[in-house]
C-alpha cells in the first residue's frame, strides 16, 4: 500500500532506494556529530560509518555543512510540524496544549541527537540556513502562544506574560535533549507525562 501510494506520487523505487541510503548518511553524520562534535567529524569518518566511499557521501550530499543543515532543520520543522497540529484541533485550549506537550516531547527525544546538535553546533550553520531555521523556531513559538492566548480567554490557563510563559514551555521541553538517556530511569511515555504535570503547573499557578 505505501509502495503504491508512493508510486502514485511518482516516486520510483530508484527513488525510495535512495532516499533509504540518504537516511543512512544523516543517522551516521548525526550519531557522529552528536560523539564527536562537528568540526572534529570529517567525511571519511562518516564514509567509513556508512560502510560506503567519500564519493557515494557525496552523491548525496555536496557537503559536510549539507549534512549539518540538513540534521538541524529536521527536528524544527517535524516539531512545527506538531505545533500547527496541536494548535488547530477543534478542541479547548487545555487540551490543544496537552497535544502540545506530548507530541512536542516525543519529537525531541526521538531526536535528542539531531536537537542536540543544533543547539551544540548552530554556530557553525551559513547565515541564511540559520536565519530560515530560527523562522521555524518563531513560528513553533507563535503556534504555542495561539494556544497560550486562547486558553487565558477561556480562563483556562492563568499567567502574567504571554511571551515569557511561551518561552519556558518551550525551552523545558526542549531542554529535554541535555538529560535524556535512551533506557534510563524514566521511560518516554513515563517523561512525556511529568513534562505534562510541569507544564500544567506553569499555566495554572501550580495547580
Amino acid at each position: 500500500m505505501a509502495r503504491a501510494r508512493k508510486a502514485a506520487a511518482g516516486e520510483t523505487l530508484w527513488d525510495e532506494l535512495a532516499g533509504i541510503k540518504k537516511e543512512r548518511i544523516l543517522k551516521e553524520a548525526a550519531d557522529l556529530f552528536f560523539e564527536r562534535g562537528y568540526m572534529q567529524t570529517t567525511v571519511d569518518a562518516i564514509a567509513e560509518r556508512v560502510g560506503a566511499t567519500k564519493p557515494f557521501i557525496y552523491s548525496h550530499f555536496k557537503s559536510k555543512i549539507d549534512l549539518l543543515i540538513e540534521i538541524c532543520e529536521r527536528a524544527n520543522q517535524d516539531a512545527l510540524a506538531v505545533a500547527k497540529m496541536a494548535a488547530s484541533q477543534k478542541v479547548i485550549a487545555s487540551e490543544q496544549l496537552c497535544l502540545f506537550v506530548r507530541e512536542f516531547t516525543d519529537v525531541v527525544l526521538a531526536q535528542h541527537h539531531h536537537v542536540a546538535i543544533y543547539f551544540r553546533e548552530q554556530i557553525h550553520l551559513p547565515q541564511a540556513d540559520a536565519e530560515r531555521i530560527a523562522i521555524l523556531r518563531k513560528q513553533i513559538d507563535k503556534k504555542l502562544q495561539e494556544i497560550l492566548t486562547r486558553g487565558k480567554k477561556d480562563g483556562l490557563f492563568e499567567f502574567d506574560d504571554l511571551s515569557m510563559c511561551s518561552l519556558v514551555i518551550a525551552g523545558m521541553l526542549s531542554y529535554a535533549f541535555a538529560w535524556y538517556r535512551e533506557g534510563g530511569r524514566l521511560t518516554n511515555d513515563q517523561i512525556r507525562e511529568q513534562m505534562l504535570v510541569y507544564v500544567l503547573r506553569v499555566v495554572k499557578g501550580g495547580g
